[in-house]
């Protein structure tokens, strides 16, 4: 059987910037003694998912009345996963804590706490309907071209299917590693049940990276992955800031992942 092409996106020529072998193997020792115990992923630029059915991703700048506004964002996904949080009653995005939250959207801390897989409040129906009490969300870290830091974006419930499947027809076409190809994350206007529109994340394939390029992200993202996957160092309900998503998302989707395997 004939291997499929990779199906490309145009963008600009994706350089790389990331720092050489020798550093990267001290990178982890380098963030903690720098940062010390500040909270790991305050270090990475947040991109905040647009509302509304806005077509941008917000870039956070000094002055946060006039944030930089991006149709797309091409970079190398050097890591992702899951992360699950739970706010009781309706959350409202004034930035209060989640009462229960998964870092790795498997193991919740907080109340009720515990394995999400079998958690109550992680099936569909246990908010009315197909919605879930507890929010499925997909954390990316994207290497944009030139930087040597990632930044992070979080995708919303909404957004959280078009991803998982991307993943899964990238996965079994390709053949490749994620970290192995430049990804284009877009947007697109989409209605839900009731009308409303809201934007939901596209992918795209931009280029395969050439092979001396892969073996420098391989070994950059071998050196931040214990620092991305580092679990946040406050308890449930000390979390102001750590779940970035938008209010108008958590209460528009959560019916769309009713038959994702988590």
């Amino acid at each position: 059987m004939q291997k499929q092409n990779l199906v490309v996106a145009e963008a600009p020529k994706f350089e790389l910037a990331v720092l050489d072998g020798a550093n990267q193997e001290n990178l982890e020792e380098l963030i903690r003694e720098n940062f010390g115990d500040v909270e790991i992923t305050s270090i990475f630029d947040r991109v905040k998912f647009p509302t509304g059915g806005a077509l941008n991703f917000e870039l956070p700048v000094e002055d946060p009345e006039n944030p930089v506004l991006m149709p797309e964002i091409v970079g190398v996904i050097v890591d992702h996963h899951r992360v699950n949080a739970y706010w009781p009653g309706e959350f409202t995005g004034e930035g209060n804590p989640p009462q229960c939250y998964a870092h790795d959207g498997v193991h919740g801390e907080g109340n009720p706490g515990g394995l999400c897989a079998v958690c109550p409040l992680n099936r569909p129906g246990s908010k009315g309907e197909k919605r879930k009490a507890c929010k499925n969300m997909w954390r990316l870290f994207i290497l944009t071209s030139g930087e040597a830091f990632p930044m992070m974006l979080t995708l919303p419930p909404t957004s959280v299917g078009a991803f998982y499947k991307f993943l899964k027809a990238f996965t079994f076409k390709n053949r490749l590693k994620l970290n192995q190809a430049v990804i284009k994350v877009g947007l697109r206007r989409v209605k839900n049940a009731n009308n409303v529109p809201y934007a939901e994340a596209t992918f795209s394939v931009v280029e395969k990276l050439p092979d001396e390029t892969y073996a420098r992200i391989k070994a950059y993202v071998e050196a931040m992955k214990p620092i991305l996957r580092r679990p946040p160092a406050v308890r449930a309900g000390e979390m102001a800031g750590t779940v970035d998503i938008p209010a108008e998302e958590v209460a528009q989707g959560d019916q769309a992942f009713e038959e994702l395997p988590f």
